[in-house]
């Protein structure tokens, strides 16, 4: 089994930091992102990935983004 866990402060703010701009790149959406803690597990094959991530952006990005993933 192999495990790998991001929860330092140091670590998920420059995580986060890289996320917010990989969003506004590809996607052109402005979102604040906050990542608590990443957790990834490999066994036999299978990757079960943990997520703890909070999220801050304006209703009108929201409603972009239910429109274009059609909601």
């Amino acid at each position: 089994m192999d495990e790998m866990k991001i929860e330092s402060k140091f670590l998920t703010s420059i995580a986060s930091k890289a996320i917010e701009q990989a969003v506004k790149k590809k996607l052109g959406y402005t979102v604040d992102i906050g990542l608590n803690h990443f957790r990834t597990t490999v066994l036999d094959d299978k990757t079960h990935v943990h997520l703890d991530i909070d999220l801050e952006l304006s209703k009108e990005e929201l409603n972009k983004l239910l429109v274009s993933i059609g909601l």
